[in-house]
């Protein structure tokens, strides 16, 4: 009897000491903090607000740009984004980020948008990263978003979970966020319609014909006229639909719908 109550105790207390060790190694896993988050820290100027300013002052001629017939062109840096989030979105924006979520910064690389964010809510504390990729697809304005590595420090998280909530924090902007079913079990993809129409611009459909993402730099051009919708030629990797079905959410129900008013062609996406 005692042989087995010891047994029993050896065995309980290895299990003990293999659940502190596994509690201790995601401590220190969920403590790491991503190499481009620390570097895009230490890059933010010493008056972030100038910065910012110049961002401001792009996308503002952006907006003047695209209300004119013809082709326009427009680029943004990782710096000035960053700075703007330093300096205008705690002031201007203070609601924007959820509960918790502090200190937002990206960078872009390599064809993607490396993004990250401090995490503090009660006995949690961690830097929460992921990676989002951008392409166009053969609809007009219809931009792929692929989400990839999401991560609280060094630990993987499931992505796909939190498809609903994106859909559902999009759709409080009147913007609709639709799923590529087939691509919900690997790096999920957003497929989201960027307005092509506005009842301010002068003149319309306003069609963004390329976006890349590389050293540092966001760069977009398109097109502004009555032609633009029969002139439109993706330039750049495009995106192609997995299957022909997409997934959203809408007032907090899940959704399938045929995905033909967003692409006539059945193939694998290329990534």
């Amino acid at each position: 009897m005692r042989r087995w109550m010891t047994r029993i105790a050896s065995t309980l207390f290895l299990m003990s000491l293999v659940a502190a060790c596994f509690a201790y190694w995601a401590y220190r896993q969920s403590r790491a903090v991503p190499d481009f988050y620390e570097r895009a820290r230490a890059a933010i100027p010493e008056d972030p607000q100038v910065v910012s300013q110049q961002l401001q002052r792009q996308v503002e001629q952006l907006q003047e740009d695209v209300q004119q017939k013809g082709g326009w062109r427009a680029e943004f840096s990782d710096d000035q984004i960053n700075a703007w989030l330093v300096s205008a979105l705690p002031n201007e924006f203070p609601r924007l980020l959820p509960p918790g979520v502090q200190e937002p910064r990206v960078a872009i690389e390599d064809g993607k948008i490396l993004a990250a964010a401090r995490y503090q809510k009660n006995h949690i504390d961690t830097i929460v990263s992921f990676e989002v990729k951008l392409k166009l697809t053969e609809q007009p304005n219809v931009l792929a978003v692929r989400l990839e590595n999401l991560r609280a420090g060094a630990l993987p998280l499931p992505i796909s979970r939190f498809a609903k909530g994106i859909s559902r924090e999009a759709a409080k902007s009147n913007i609709e966020v639709l799923w590529d079913k087939e691509s919900l079990d690997s790096g999920p993809v957003a497929l989201v319609t960027v307005p092509s129409e506005h009842e301010k611009y002068v003149n319309a459909p306003v069609i963004i014909e390329s976006l890349d993402l590389d050293s540092g730099v966001l760069s977009m051009s398109g097109h502004t006229g009555p032609d633009a919708y029969q002139a439109f030629q993706p330039r750049g990797p495009v995106y192609y639909l997995a299957s022909l079905e997409l997934v959203g959410y809408l007032g907090g129900a899940m959704i399938d719908r045929n995905s033909q008013s967003h692409s006539s062609t059945r193939s694998n996406s290329t990534n």
